[in-house]
C-alpha cells in the first residue's frame, strides 16, 4: 500500500492531467482503479505509455486514496518536481507569481493552484515551513494544475521576495482592509502576489514587503473571500487589465 501522501494522486482529472504531460511531467509507477467505467479511457492512457494498471477492490482502493475522494482511480507516483524560485523568472517576459504565505489547508491550496493556472499565472511560491504542501488533496482539488503550474518553495519568504524585488518584480499583498482596489492599480507590470492564511493574513514583516496592498471590497455582511476565491478575484483583475488597452 502507499504510505506516502505526497506520492499518490487521486481523482479522474488530476490522473487525466498527469497522463497528458507524459515524459515532461511526474513518473508515474502504476495505476489503480476500482471499475473499468469512468476510468476506462485513463487505463488505456497508461497502457499505451506502457503504465501498469492494477484492479482492486473499492475498499482497496479508499485506503490507497487515505481517505480523498478518489473517484474510482488512484495514481502511484514520483516525488513532485520543485523547482528553483529563480526559474519561475526565465523566459517570462512579463511573469505573474502566487506567493502563499501561511495556508496551512491543502483544499485552499489546490483552489488556489487552479484558479492560478486558469487565470494566466506563470508560477507560485511556498514556504517550506507553516505552509501546506503538494500532495494528494492539493492535485485532487487542483484538477491536476499542479502538473502545469510550476511550484518553488523557499525558507525566508521576505527573502524571497526581495530578492523578486531586485528581479524587477512588483509585489503586491492582499489584506482585509486598507488596501487600494484591485481595479484602480495598474496590475499589467511583472508581478507577484502575497496571499496569507485565512486566520491571520500576511505575517507583519511579509506585508512591509511589498510594494503596494490590495483589498477586494466587501458589499455584503460577510468580512472578506476565502483565500481561493480571493486568488481567483484578484487574478481574473490582473488578467482582465492585460487583456484590455491601457486606460481601460
Amino acid at each position: 500500500m502507499i504510505t506516502n501522501a505526497n506520492n499518490r494522486v487521486i481523482g479522474l482529472r488530476a490522473v487525466q492531467a498527469l497522463l497528458a504531460k507524459g515524459s515532461a511531467g511526474r513518473t508515474i509507477r502504476q495505476l489503480f482503479f476500482a471499475e473499468r467505467g469512468a476510468a476506462r479511457e485513463l487505463i488505456d492512457a497508461a497502457k499505451r505509455a506502457d503504465i501498469s494498471t492494477c484492479q482492486v477492490t473499492t475498499a482497496a482502493l479508499d485506503e490507497l486514496a487515505g481517505g480523498g475522494v478518489h473517484q474510482g482511480v488512484v495514481a502511484l507516483v514520483g516525488d513532485y518536481a520543485y523547482v528553483d524560485m529563480h526559474a519561475l523568472l526565465e523566459d517570462q517576459r512579463q511573469p505573474l507569481l502566487l506567493l502563499v504565505d501561511g495556508v496551512t489547508d491543502p483544499q485552499n491550496l489546490g483552489a488556489m493552484m487552479r484558479a492560478a493556472l486558469v487565470l494566466g499565472a506563470t508560477g507560485i511560491v511556498l514556504t517550506k515551513d507553516r505552509c501546506a504542501q503538494i500532495n494528494a488533496t492539493v492535485t485532487r482539488v487542483a484538477c491536476g494544475a499542479t502538473e502545469y503550474l510550476p511550484c518553488a518553495r523557499v525558507t525566508n519568504l521576505v527573502r524571497a521576495i526581495a530578492e523578486l524585488k531586485e528581479a524587477e518584480v512588483w509585489v503586491a499583498g492582499t489584506v482585509e482592509s486598507g488596501g487600494q482596489h484591485p481595479a484602480d492599480v495598474d496590475l499589467r507590470r511583472s508581478l507577484a502576489i502575497v496571499l496569507g492564511s485565512e486566520g491571520r493574513g500576511m505575517r507583519p514583516l511579509v506585508v512591509k514587503q511589498c510594494d503596494f496592498l490590495l483589498t477586494i471590497p466587501a458589499l455584503g455582511e460577510i468580512a472578506a473571500l476565502n483565500v481561493g476565491t480571493a486568488t481567483g478575484v484578484v487574478l481574473y483583475e490582473v488578467s482582465r487589465q492585460r487583456r484590455s488597452p491601457p486606460g481601460n
